[in-house]
């Protein structure tokens, strides 16, 4: 198959929570406001339609099929990168995790993409400035 060529926008809930995704020539970029959310619905459509739950070896499968016909896809929460995989894409440190060098995660990504880990998030960092300010305040004393 020669090498494809898209222009799309598409939005869709998964859960009630919002995923777009649009296509420009190779680029497909998938923006869900719940990643986490988006890939367990993924899972389990893919397991539900195969009866098998998806592995390591299917993130390789679909990291090259994308890349045999030109296409690079880029999953992302409104406010993080999370991973990049198909052509173009060469990473040493997934081909040893996940078998294919054509997925690259963005770790930091990875972790602070779902809606859950940005609410502890928001909840340390309001930890933290309460410390501190009772810190400065023993301080002036």
């Amino acid at each position: 198959m020669g090498r494809l060529d898209l222009t799309g926008d598409l939005t869709l809930e998964v859960d009630g929570a919002p995923v777009r995704i649009t296509a420009r020539g190779g680029d497909v970029d998938v923006v869900a406001d719940d990643v986490r959310g988006f890939v367990l619905g993924l899972r389990a459509a893919a397991t539900a339609r195969t009866g098998t739950r998806p592995g390591r070896a299917d993130v390789g499968s679909l990291a090259g099929a994308l890349a045999d016909v030109g296409l690079t896809a880029r999953l992302r929460s409104p406010a993080q990168h999370v991973v990049t995989i198909g052509a173009g894409v060469d990473s040493a440190l997934c081909g040893a995790l996940l078998g294919t060098r054509l997925a690259r995660p963005d770790a930091l990504g990875v972790l602070r993409a779902s809606a859950r880990a940005r609410e502890v998030e928001a909840v340390a960092a309001a930890v933290l400035v309460l410390l501190g300010a009772v810190v400065l305040r023993r301080r002036g004393r």
